[in-house]
């Protein structure tokens, strides 16, 4: 079966996503946080192609900006940042739009560069797209 297409309305959610954070000695502590990242903020979601009159999410589309570790200034530890984009790393590739994968809901995604891996939750259960 389908699954819901996911387009510029919900949220991507990461955990953990491992930040050094500052103590109070100064010192760097590694501690998870949420990464979440908002549709809504997508850039290239599909111009012309919508569900429910919103822009379906495309496989190259991508989220600048990300919440949830406003305190791991020392940033990821694997990618060095904090709060920066999501990317898509699954989608539909039998259902396609603009000659691109269109993303669902549960389809993964990497978030703050690639520091935390996730999930989109959210999709119109109407709209549902196959493998």
């Amino acid at each position: 079966m389908g699954k819901p297409v996911a387009r510029t309305e919900g949220t991507c959610m990461a955990f953990p996503d491992i930040l050094n954070t500052p103590t109070p000695s100064g010192a760097l502590v590694p501690i998870p946080y949420p990464n979440i990242a908002q549709l809504a903020d997508a850039q290239g979601a599909s111009a012309d192609v919508m569900a429910g009159g919103k822009p379906v999410i495309l496989e190259d589309s991508r989220i600048p900006t990300s919440t949830g570790g406003e305190a791991g200034t020392g940033g990821g530890a694997t990618s060095g940042t904090f709060n920066q984009a999501c990317t898509f790393t699954s989608c539909s590739r039998s259902v396609k739009a603009n000659g691109k994968g269109i993303v669902r809901q549960l389809d993964r995604t990497a978030q703050n560069n690639d520091n935390a891996q996730g999930v989109v939750l959210a999709g119109l259960p109407s709209v549902l797209v196959g493998d």
